[in-house]
């Protein structure tokens, strides 16, 4: 059966692992090139959802607790190092509610979640429903809001073909999502985020900071929702510079990190 975790570069001597969850409609590869990058005591694991890569003949879920279900059943025996949760849009989502599943399990939690243009789960979604539409009228509609399917893409029919289902299946993913409050996450929060991304309002960074005990600190990057493809270098670099913080800290409970280099 295919594998939900993909570690593309193992270093099983790494001092921390990095466990990467994508934005809808990616699979693992997207943290693929993230493997080199990353400090030698890093090991990047990426998560593959169904329907996508390497798992691209099976259906994908449409629930989120059917992702978790699926990413605690694997996640859980590879938590043998200290670990941090990094997620991109749908993916922020998915490591906070894993998180949240993973207290609930009494799992070992992580010393930091990153969560990347993502609005806080705990606002409501601003946006109209957009996963019942008509295949045009649903492809016009996310390109609009987030440009992130490139023109290349959307001139080629067979390659629309496999990737709506896919895009549909997230966006039913994250709009039929419901916070249910619990008590706040005690663990540092980094908060990613593009300068021109209209999920890093003022009201979602605070919002942010209601559902986490922990300290949050906040990065924004050149660009808009897409940041992490325009100014991939940089996110690495400052991602490093927070990775070398929670090492050194060794986890929750600590001030905020120091802010990296320009």
């Amino acid at each position: 059966m295919p594998s939900w975790i993909v570690v593309p570069k193992p270093r099983p001597a790494s001092a921390m692992k990095m466990f990467g969850v994508p934005h809808a409609g990616r699979g693992a590869s997207l943290f693929y090139p993230w493997a080199s990058r990353l400090p030698d005591w890093v090991e990047l694991s990426a998560v593959q959802l169904p329907g996508r890569e390497t798992r691209i003949s099976e259906r994908p879920l449409t629930r989120l607790e059917d992702i978790l279900e699926g990413i605690l059943a694997e996640i859980a025996p590879q938590l043998d190092r200290p670990y941090v949760l990094f997620g991109h849009s749908m993916g922020g989502l998915i490591c906070f509610e894993l998180a949240r599943a993973l207290r609930r399990r009494g799992a070992s939690l992580p010393i930091g979640l990153f969560v990347s243009g993502r609005r806080a789960p705990s606002l409501p979604n601003p946006d109209g429903i957009i996963h019942t539409l008509a295949d045009q009228d649903f492809i016009d509609e996310l390109t609009r809001r987030y440009n992130g399917i490139p023109q290349i893409v959307r001139e080629h029919p067979e390659m629309m073909r496999v990737l709506v289902p896919i895009m549909r299946s997230d966006l039913t993913v994250i709009e039929t999502y419901s916070f249910v409050a619990q008590p706040p996450l005690g663990l540092p929060v980094f908060l990613y985020g593009g300068r021109d991304d209209v999920q890093m309002t003022p009201a979602s960074i605070e919002a942010w900071r209601t559902i986490s005990a922990g300290d949050l600190t906040l990065r924004l990057f050149a660009g808009g929702h897409f940041y992490l493809q325009d100014d991939r270098e940089r996110l690495l670099d400052v991602l490093a510079v927070d990775l070398a913080w929670l090492r050194e800290q060794g986890g929750p409970g600590y001030p905020a990190p120091r802010e990296p280099d320009p």
